[in-house]
């Protein structure tokens, strides 16, 4: 059945003003935490500060991502620019593990490290979000930390016997644990995440390195992740 341009247009116009009237406002104008730096991203249903003592790799990183995106969409004036940069601050200065290298997973609200695993599905959104603002604003440093992060996955989580990528390290990168949720197990959602980040990262560095790995991911993706004969999504593996 084809589409209807009209309703088309009507539903960009929609999913539009949510964006820009609503969803990007009410973080822009809660979100930024000017006494710890970073971001505060837990607030209640009407929009006030619940008080959470965490700042999760997760929330600081993908906030970034929507920061940049939106300066790069032309979005802000330069307000989601100051934002994105107040965000990569705060990760290089508070989340960066300057002994072992990567990301903590998490830390407090003023910055003090509280799980200091090194989690490959919150590293893949480092690399997917600081190449999006080296993107959207120039600074070399989002490409660099993308950079570092991507060297350390090559380095730490590559299967180079079987392919794809472990995701679960203790802070100095040794394997954790087998089990659930252990360093034996691969997941689809991850390498799904990893495929946006070496999309991205290619795109802003242009380094052939970065291209052949997202396109192993891609195939690792299509001949060893989707089920041959439903065409589904295995969600974990060994």
């Amino acid at each position: 059945m084809a589409l209807d341009a009209r309703k088309v247009e009507a539903c960009l116009a929609e999913c539009r003003r949510h964006l820009t009237e609503e969803l990007l406002p009410f973080w822009l104008d809660r979100c930024l935490d000017k006494t710890y730096g970073g971001f505060i991203t837990h607030f209640d249903k009407d929009g006030r500060d619940t008080g959470e003592d965490e700042k999760s790799l997760i929330a600081q990183s993908r906030t970034v991502f929507t920061m940049s995106s939106a300066h790069r969409a032309g979005y802000g004036g330069g307000r989601c620019a100051e934002y994105a940069s107040h965000g990569v601050d705060f990760m290089i200065d508070k989340m960066w593990d300057k002994q072992y290298g990567g990301f903590y997973w998490t830390v407090n609200r003023k910055g003090q490290v509280a799980i200091d695993k090194k989690i490959l599905y919150g590293l893949s959104f480092c690399m997917y979000s600081l190449s999006e603002y080296t993107l959207a604003t120039g600074d070399q440093r989002g490409i660099e930390y993308a950079g570092k992060v991507f060297d350390l996955a090559k380095k730490y989580a590559a299967d180079t016997m079987y392919g794809g990528y472990f995701e679960m390290f203790e802070r100095n990168w040794d394997l954790c644990g087998p089990g659930p949720g252990g360093g034996d197990r691969k997941t689809l959602d991850v390498h799904m995440h990893l495929m946006e980040a070496f999309t991205t990262l290619y795109e802003c560095s242009q380094e052939s390195i970065h291209l052949r790995t997202l396109i192993e991911d891609i195939h690792l993706l299509l001949k060893r992740i989707l089920h041959p004969k439903y065409a589904t999504g295995i969600p974990q593996f060994t």
